[in-house]
């Protein structure tokens, strides 16, 4: 193993294995267990298949829209021990104190200065990630990166750098042109980006080899890197929810939320997983896009409106259309209520594994950074130090056996602690639902229902459907 330092910035480049080592599969089938299990409800990993086989060099190039949990998707979609991705990540995050850093490293992770972010001063200490990747991709390594340089909470696919093409050619160039680099495109998609729960995709396209531009940069640089930026680009926004409109993002989200699976329907199109969700959407706001200006503008100025008055009302789209009735909601509470001591049970440890990591991004004042350290923190720190912490005080207060049992039992009580503090939240939404209708008079409501069906009856019928 060989070290340098580049600009304050320490490099490791690791010259006898690129593997990670035993400790790393496990850690690694842990992440897993708690990303595929708990993070989320379901994880889809399409075309893995085009991943290289160990020796091919490869630059990852992926959308970003949730941060770490980009990256660790795709370290999750590299199996066995065979092959082991490496990640330029945002060199902030590496300054939120030692331990993350080691976490980060340990994982492949290598630090990116932004100049929109660390500032023009910080940009040459990238000269450390840069020579690390290249040697990284010299020796059939996978090294990921994020050309758009940042995250947002919405699904669009922002402007791409050229740095990733810059590595690619140069590696090429200093493996004398021998060795074929590949660029392998990836999209992830979220049903959500907060919370637990939810569903996710990444999406692997085939691999772009970078062989047939290399004449081309021998002799024009500039000119290859650009078409090669612009192909890679133009593919990964093929695959994601690319909803370029910005202007109008929030009624196309809003459409596309409530009205995409009706479209799906009508259209007849698959709708039941999330990699079926997200084409049958594609479809609904490319429809969005083709229609004729005027006729858009008034699609998205009805649903504006429908979308404020929701909010206004603190009412969410599905439940406008839901019946409640005062005696089954009656039925809920008194279930929940009797529900109520396994949940106080089941909130050690679970309410501080939720909120501990909460707490930590608020310092960092980036709210896309929630997932990421609910699963890097849960894994690194707060899951083993609370199990052992448990199983310590149920052996003293009871027996060995029974804390055994409560450590195995702990991911159940998770499960638990969750879905109740949800289905309160549903009723919560029922009983606001309730006041509403008694508190304002009923015209309001039956005006925002029929608005919410006249939209339904104007998009069919411009879409003629």
């Amino acid at each position: 193993m060989e070290k340098q330092k580049h600009n304050g910035v320490k490099s490791t480049k690791l010259r006898t294995s690129f593997r990670g080592g035993l400790y790393y599969m496990w850690f690694k089938e842990f992440i897993r267990f708690l990303f595929n299990h708990f993070l989320y409800k379901k994880v889809y990993y399409i075309g893995t298949d085009k991943i290289l086989p160990e020796g091919k060099s490869q630059v990852i190039v992926s959308d970003h829209q949730n941060c770490l949990v980009d990256a660790i998707a795709v370290m999750l979609s590299f199996k066995g021990p065979g092959r082991r991705p490496f990640f330029w990540a945002r060199a902030d995050i590496f300054a939120v104190n030692k331990l993350l850093e080691k976490y980060l490293r340990f994982l492949g992770l290598m630090p990116a200065f932004r100049m929109d972010h660390e500032g023009l001063e910080d940009v040459g200490k990238n000269t450390a990630s840069f020579e690390e990747s290249y040697h990284l991709l010299l020796n059939g390594q996978s090294v990921m990166i994020f050309p758009e340089a940042g995250h947002q909470d919405k699904r669009y696919l922002g402007h791409f750098t050229t740095g990733y093409t810059t590595m690619a050619f140069k590696t090429a160039e200093e493996g004398n042109w021998e060795k074929e680099i590949f660029i392998l495109p990836v999209a992830n998609h979220y049903t959500d980006y907060f919370g637990i729960r939810r569903e996710m995709c990444v999406m692997f396209s085939e691999p772009i080899s970078l062989k047939p531009y290399y004449e081309l940069y021998k002799e024009k640089p500039r000119t290859a890197m650009r078409e090669v930026n612009l192909l890679v680009r133009q593919v990964v926004s093929s695959m994601m929810l690319d909803i370029q409109d910005l202007d109008n993002y929030n009624s196309i989200d809003f459409l596309r939320t409530n009205y995409g699976k009706t479209f799906a329907l009508l259209k007849k199109m698959p709708y039941k997983i999330l990699p079926e969700k997200l084409e049958a959407e594609k479809a609904f706001v490319a429809a969005l896009s083709s229609l004729e200006e005027d006729k858009k503008n008034e699609v998205y100025s009805f649903a504006s409106s429908i979308r404020q008055r929701l909010e206004d009302f603190k009412l969410s789209f599905k439940s406008v259309g839901k019946r409640v009735a005062w005696p089954i909601t009656i039925l809920k509470i008194l279930a929940m209520i009797a529900l109520l001591p396994v949940w106080v049970f089941s909130l050690w440890p679970n309410w501080l594994l939720y909120n501990i990591p909460k707490k930590l991004t608020n310092r960092v004042k980036d709210k896309m950074l929630s997932s990421s350290f609910l699963l890097g923190l849960s894994a690194v720190i707060t899951i083993p130090l609370f199990a052992i912490i448990s199983f310590v005080i149920v052996w003293c207060v009871l027996t060995i056996y029974m804390a055994i049992a409560y450590v195995l039992l702990m991911p159940v009580l998770a499960l638990f602690c969750w879905y109740y503090t949800e289905w309160w939240e549903g009723i919560k939404q029922d009983l606001r639902l309730l006041r509403f209708r008694k508190k304002l008079k009923i015209t309001k409501f039956d005006t925002l229902k029929q608005d919410i069906e006249k939209l339904e009856d104007r998009l069919w019928a411009l879409f003629k459907i």
